[in-house]
């Protein structure tokens, strides 16, 4: 673990808004990033300072996708999924990524759905022992 990693220290405008409560998520991804980094060609153990790097690039943009999903959906009260495709429209690249997760996530459930159909019906040994 890097050593600013666990500190308290914000930068200046990025302290939390009004009703927001105040959380620190310093190294939260630290651990899926490293072989993620080494994928996509670095060293098998990255240098600490890129990964923290990394870390937070990626909770900073995760932040501001969801405050702007938050305010599409303000008048609703409820951000979903429309919410974010809205915001990521111009984009193409993320938008195909939306819709491929989309779409996966949807044939993994009707697949769990007809597995536990098929548990739930009983075969002719379970009848019979």
């Amino acid at each position: 673990m890097s050593e600013n990693q666990g500190s308290n220290v914000k930068e200046p405008g990025s302290g939390p808004g009004p009703g927001r409560r105040k959380t620190v998520r310093k190294g939260m991804f630290v651990k899926d990033l490293k072989p993620m980094i080494y994928g996509a060609g670095d060293v098998p153990q990255p240098a600490s300072d890129t990964v923290a790097l990394m870390d937070d690039l990626i909770i900073d943009y995760i932040t501001e996708m969801c405050l702007k999903a938050a305010k599409v959906a303000e008048p609703r009260g409820k951000v979903k999924v429309d919410d974010v495709k809205f915001i990521l429209r111009k984009d193409p690249k993320k938008m195909a990524r939306v819709e491929e997760l989309i779409y996966m996530d949807d044939h993994i459930r009707k697949a769990k759905q007809i597995v536990d159909m098929n548990e739930v019906e009983p075969t002719p040994e379970k009848l019979n022992p």
